[in-house]
């Protein structure tokens, strides 16, 4: 297991340089793209002032020792100051990202639960009614668009209810806080974030467990005497959850990098509601600093994944299947 372990983590090495060198080239050296201009944000660029920015932040030196730079200033947490508001944005993302995580732990929360459990319930009772509701559940939140759920939602729990209780009942629908208890907030952009992927988890989970519950050896296991309960915890769904594992661990990556339509719609004060003003405002500091860390947290997860896999199947760990 620790030479896995240790295996996969040696991979992570030339992945963090491939990133953080398409990063520093996109911000850069990208055709039509001015690091000056980038520096500045909107404003004018005299021949003085371009020759003091390229002075200062070593823009006349060869990219190489730039890149080399850039990799020492991440190694101290420098992302450089936001054009607009004159922060630092290592400040900026500390100050948001907990509200971007917390987000993500709640809706893959909901994805776990309520996702593997419909999957499992819809494959165990095969074109039952519970089957169909799961199939067509599903397929209705793959088809609604996420902004418009959340408007939904908004307008149902937040509005009409608070109307027809006078008061007494209702959910909060802006911001993280505020008159309300704090886990309250979370309800609503939870619902709204999980809700496509919990319908994928769903579907995946029960197109998994249908086909491992027809292979040779789970009918070996009933031949045997085992019950039905041990056949699905002991082997089902430790092989069918291989595939869901690989999904929830992307779509957890891909929260933390900031659900820009949940947030905005919720006014949720995360990195990616963040991400959307600075680029508003074009503050590319920001913008670069905050796709920076989300490109790491993005690459933990996913490392995380594949150790995962060895938990699940010791065939990937002593080097079988991914052979």
């Amino acid at each position: 297991m620790l030479k896995y372990i240790i295996k996969r983590i040696l991979q992570f090495i030339p992945v963090f340089f491939g990133v953080t060198l398409i990063l520093f080239l996109v911000a850069n050296y990208m055709p039509g793209s001015d690091p000056v201009q980038m520096k500045v944000g909107e404003k004018h660029v005299t021949p003085e002032l371009r020759k003091q920015i390229e002075q200062d932040y070593g823009l006349n030196r060869p990219w190489y020792i730039q890149y080399g730079d850039y990799l020492v200033k991440l190694t101290k947490g420098d992302l450089g100051v936001s054009i607009s508001t004159g922060r630092e944005v290592s400040d900026i993302i500390l100050e948001k990202y907990p509200f971007t995580l917390n987000l993500a732990l709640v809706a893959i929360a909901i994805e776990i639960v309520i996702g593997i459990c419909a999957g499992v319930i819809s494959a165990l009772k095969q074109r039952t009614f519970l089957d169909i509701l799961v199939t067509l559940a599903t397929s209705i939140s793959v088809s609604l668009p996420v902004f418009w759920l959340g408007l939904l939602l908004q307008y149902f729990f937040g509005i009409y209810l608070k109307q027809q209780t006078g008061g007494a009942f209702y959910l909060p629908i802006s911001g993280a806080s505020g008159a309300l208890p704090t886990w309250e907030y979370y309800i609503l952009p939870g619902i709204t974030l999980a809700a496509v992927s919990t319908a994928y988890g769903a579907r995946i989970m029960r197109s998994q467990l249908i086909e491992v519950m027809g292979m040779d050896y789970i009918r070996t296991a009933k031949a045997k005497g085992l019950s039905g309960r041990q056949i699905l915890f002991h082997h089902e769904m430790k092989n069918a959850l291989i595939p869901v594992v690989t999904f929830i661990g992307l779509d957890f990556g891909a929260m933390l990098a900031g659900a820009v339509l949940t947030e905005t719609v919720f006014n949720w004060p995360g990195i990616g509601f963040t991400v959307y003003r600075a680029i508003m405002a074009r503050d590319f500091q920001v913008v670069i600093g905050c796709v920076t860390v989300i490109l790491f947290a993005v690459m933990i997860i996913n490392l995380l994944v594949d150790i995962s896999y060895a938990f699940l199947d010791p065939r990937i760990r002593f080097g079988g299947s991914e052979e």
